[in-house]
């Protein structure tokens, strides 16, 4: 998802109309909106929808460095073996301790650069740009003291990411007669 284009949605929501997203602006109000798309999304990708990979380890002396991974891991969702078998595991500092041998790591992962001007997020499909823009307007309103305003919008926010995230499960109806 495009940064500028979050940043500017952000604006629309705000109500702010005189600042442009342009790589080295100094405005001083553009600078806390990218302060604030940088808690916002941290806070997404820890706490509500997280990054996921997947990647096959081979555990030696009973623990495998998890620097040698593709991405930084922040957290374990799942150890498993070629049976498809969940393994115990436990992740502390930079190693992953499990049984000697050879599984699948599937993990959550933070992203490799900060959001910047002009770059680039990455996000679970199920977020879309108003709603990630939503919850950096939150975000920049209590920053800037407007708590009334940053209310609104974080109540917003989170409703659309309960919406957006929860699992929705298949509805049946009771087969019934019309009389």
């Amino acid at each position: 998802m495009n940064v500028n284009d979050i940043l500017n949605k952000a604006l629309d929501l705000l109500g702010i109309t005189d600042v442009t997203v342009a790589a080295g602006s100094t405005d001083e109000r553009l600078l806390k909106l990218v302060n604030a798309l940088g808690v916002c999304y941290m806070q997404l990708i820890t706490e509500f929808a997280p990054l996921e990979k997947e990647e096959s380890i081979t555990v030696s002396g009973g623990s495998f460095s998890t620097s040698s991974l593709t991405s930084p891991i922040f957290d374990v969702a799942k150890l498993y073996d070629a049976e498809n078998k969940t393994v115990k595991c436990r992740l502390q500092g930079g190693r992953l301790y499990a049984e000697d041998g050879t599984y699948t790591l599937c993990y959550y992962y933070l992203p490799s650069s900060y959001p910047a001007i002009g770059g680039s997020v990455e996000v679970v499909p199920q977020v879309t740009l108003p709603l990630l823009a939503r919850g950096v307007a939150a975000e920049y309103a209590l920053e800037s003291l407007l708590y009334e305003e940053s209310l609104l919008h974080e109540r917003k926010y989170k409703e659309g990411l309960k919406k957006v995230l929860s699992p929705h499960r298949e509805k049946h109806l009771a087969f019934g007669r019309w009389i």
